[in-house]
């Protein structure tokens, strides 16, 4: 239902210096996705050299890019670490915490956002939010709590091949190493923050560049709920649904379908161009 030629006109208006900080700050958010990263593979007793946890972050991210359901990637990481280490299990406790605390982080921050702006206190955005944050933290407590994974643990003993529920069994072991490394969470919680600050800077920073005068609180509300969205396994990188959940809610702030499409995708193009030395790595080693 948009014109194709609005949306070429709308990109084709935009500020080349504010894209390039959109970029830039999608590639701080990948340094610094690699400091929470590591911090977490240090708690199962992986040790790798922070360049290459650098690397294998922009590789995990360059993936999430094209696969479907942007956690293509974290299997990449998953199996380098198995590769590396020979720790797959640790690595995939470590690598499933990184991106549930990511996700906690990012909701938490667009909760705050949105009780700070009345204004769209409304029942299309107050259940999509509330639905997140409790389904996020009914995750964590499950993660956290010994009891209830222990009952979970015990029911796939009975209903699974002894294989899949002995993995099951070590994920869960290696996950509650983190039960009580209250330090170490909160300074995850913080860098995590900050990453998805980061993210969320791109999109603004390519509003900006549209020319839209849409505050910044508006978009950490909006750009959770669209991630969220978009990382639901039904097309590849969310392309599409991330661009017409955009056009759908920034629409409530005054920004033209076309241009909330085209915002959308920009940063969606900032965030391969900050990966790209992700899939450079990648390729090399393939070749060496």
């Amino acid at each position: 239902s948009v014109d194709w030629c609005d949306i070429v006109d709308a990109a084709a208006r935009a500020d080349f210096w504010m894209l390039i900080a959109a970029v830039f700050f999608f590639v701080l958010s990948n340094f610094l996705g690699a400091v929470q990263w590591r911090a977490l593979l240090s708690m199962q007793e992986i040790s790798l050299p922070f360049g290459q946890v650098v690397l294998l972050y922009f590789v995990g991210v360059f993936f999430n890019n094209f696969m479907v359901g942007n956690i293509g990637g974290d299997a990449i990481r998953i199996y380098d670490l198995k590769r590396l280490t020979g720790k797959g299990v640790s690595g995939f406790a470590a690598t499933f915490l990184d991106r549930l605390i990511g996700l906690f982080a990012l909701s938490c921050l667009s909760i705050v956002a949105f009780v700070l702006t009345p204004a769209l206190w409304t029942p299309a955005l107050i259940m999509p939010i509330a639905v997140l944050g409790l389904g996020l933290l009914a995750v964590l407590c499950f993660g956290f709590s010994r009891r209830l994974s222990g009952w979970i643990v015990q029911m796939c003993e009975r209903v699974l091949p002894e294989g899949v529920a002995k993995l099951g069994s070590n994920i869960r072991e290696s996950f509650l190493l983190y039960r009580h490394a209250y330090g170490l969470l909160a300074r995850v919680g913080i860098v995590a923050c900050g990453v998805q600050s980061c993210r969320v800077a791109v999109y603004f920073c390519v509003g900006i560049a549209l020319g839209q005068a849409v505050a910044f609180v508006h978009y950490m509300i909006f750009i959770p709920l669209i991630a969220i969205v978009a990382a639901v396994p039904i097309s590849f990188g969310g392309l599409g649904v991330r661009e017409n959940m955009g056009a759908l809610l920034f629409g409530r702030v005054g920004i033209e379908p076309a241009t909330a499409l085209t915002l959308m995708f920009l940063g969606y193009l900032a965030g391969i161009l900050a990966s790209l030395i992700g899939g450079v790595a990648f390729v090399a080693r393939r070749t060496t």
